[in-house]
């Protein structure tokens, strides 16, 4: 029994391997431009190895989607968690922010979001991802205009959507711009969000 959970787990760590590597080889060459045979060479590890856990490239970019998940459920435990809701906002636009303006996150999102325009299929596992945020987003905010009876002019549902929206396209900037964001930057983020709840 153990070593059948000894080669489950080699198993998903390869699998997670071969994911990661995917990853920064989109990041470096795009999706297009990325070959399995790409991937492979970079993984070290041989292309049987790569079809032996994935059917091809869009697998890997489904498979992309479960590991933005798990780094999402951090951000969404910090909503939940926190009894003070408009303290864990703030924290929660701060480290979305860090996490999107990383210049690997950012290109990638572009690759993604390029690639989900022509190939429908790829978009499911990120659309999905994106709604658990924005539900868990939509709560908090409930919780902040029920302790302070905040802008009822706009769903809670949009606020959140907004609230996205912000934090994504300032983190699009501040990638392009190769730079970290700055302290007014952030605080100027945090005023607008409170603004609309």
């Amino acid at each position: 029994m153990s070593e059948k959970l000894s080669r489950a787990e080699t198993a998903d760590a390869r699998r997670k391997h071969i994911v990661e590597t995917a990853a920064i080889c989109f990041v470096e060459q795009g999706f297009h431009q990325t070959g399995i045979r790409d991937i492979a060479k970079r993984a070290g590890v041989s292309l049987g190895n790569i079809y032996n856990h994935f059917g091809g490239k869009t697998e890997l970019i489904a498979e992309i989607a479960t590991l933005e998940a798990e780094e999402l459920a951090e951000l969404q435990e910090g909503l939940t968690t926190n009894t003070d809701p408009l303290a864990a906002l703030e924290t929660f636009v701060e480290r979305y922010l860090k996490l999107c303006s990383q210049p690997e996150n950012a290109a990638l999102t572009i690759e993604i979001l390029a690639e989900a325009m022509r190939n429908p299929v790829i978009v499911e596992g990120f659309l999905t991802n994106r709604d658990s945020l924005l539900l868990a987003l939509e709560d908090q905010i409930a919780a902040i205009r029920k302790l302070s009876g905040g802008n009822p002019d706009i769903p809670d549902r949009d606020c959140a959507k907004f609230t996205l929206d912000l934090i994504e396209g300032l983190s699009m900037r501040i990638a392009f711009s190769e730079r970290k964001p700055s302290k007014r930057e952030l605080n100027s983020l945090k005023r607008a969000v409170k603004r609309l709840v």
